[in-house]
């Protein structure tokens, strides 16, 4: 590689002469022959005009010209070696950016700790997190603006490729002094003793057990909601029941709720989402790596 006449081979030879002190120390530090470092050293002096060594009485001594020079090329090769160290530390991830897009259900612990964990072991990674409806998600990752997406596994994915896909029950929530809050299991039939709030029609004519709960809570259904998070909120301190997903409920129970298993089959499942870039991008490979373990274990 040349540039504006000087090679990186004569930078290179200079650099390890003037380190060594010597032709035949360059030489053996470089692992070529001492004719190769001194033709490399006169094609230098010829390249930038510049008498670099004192060649009388048998010694190579640098001249004033050869170690301002020298001054000038030590910061080249410093600046090169930091480009190398900055080309391994993205390699590893210790920087780099990822883009996630995320349902509210997963963004209360699950990302919040993959991020956690992503960040303990590459302190200089930096990541944008987006909490969005599953479709735009899809559209995001879709069009390279998002790296990965955490989505409804029920939606169309489009564009995107799909790495995994997971599901958990639904499971039951309660303020934390509701007659049911010792109970392990909570039938069908005990929802229709209390107050519901229900997450529609979307989230339960999904399969026969939720349109079971829906016609079992229809008389006394106080509230229709599309949130989770927001039924979480509504049920505290009070005697309503809500049937949400287990990611959402487990972050309210350390703020007053319980939550309780379903006798009931209704699963919420999730899908991790990549494009064609972001799908061997390094950075997304670690965040994907970490939330499919994260998302597994519950």
């Amino acid at each position: 590689m040349r540039f504006s006449g000087l090679s990186v081979r004569q930078l290179e030879a200079f650099e390890a002469t003037m380190v060594a002190g010597s032709v035949s120390g360059a030489a053996t530090a470089l692992s070529v022959s001492q004719p190769s470092v001194s033709r490399l050293l006169q094609e230098l002096e010829i390249d930038t005009g510049l008498s670099l060594f004192d060649r009388s009485h048998g010694r190579l001594v640098p001249t004033e010209q050869g170690l301002l020079f020298y001054g000038e090329v030590s910061k080249t090769f410093h600046g090169a070696r930091n480009l190398i160290m900055a080309a391994q530390e993205i390699r590893e991830l210790k920087r780099g950016v990822v883009r996630i897009g995320t349902l509210a259900a997963l963004s209360f612990k699950i990302v919040p700790a993959a991020i956690q964990q992503l960040r303990t072991r590459f302190p200089e990674a930096r990541t944008t997190i987006a909490v969005r409806s599953s479709t735009e998600i899809v559209s995001s990752v879709a069009s390279r603006l998002t790296d990965v997406g955490v989505v409804d596994a029920g939606v169309s994915f489009l564009d995107t490729t799909c790495v995994a896909t997971f599901e958990r029950n639904s499971v039951c929530v309660m303020d934390e002094r509701h007659p049911l809050a010792g109970r392990d299991q909570v039938r069908l039939e005990d929802f229709a003793r209390y107050p519901f709030v229900s997450l529609g029609e979307l989230y339960f004519r999904r399969n026969r057990d939720g349109a079971k709960l829906l016609k079992a809570t229809a008389a006394n259904t106080v509230a229709d909601i599309f949130q989770s998070f927001l039924a979480c909120a509504l049920v505290r301190g009070g005697q309503s029941l809500a049937v949400v997903d287990p990611f959402t409920a487990s972050f309210y129970s350390e703020f007053g709720l319980v939550l309780k298993e379903i006798e009931l089959d209704i699963p919420f499942r999730t899908s991790i989402l990549v494009n064609d870039r972001s799908a061997t991008g390094a950075a997304a490979g670690k965040v994907i790596e970490t939330m499919t373990d994260l998302i597994g274990r519950g």
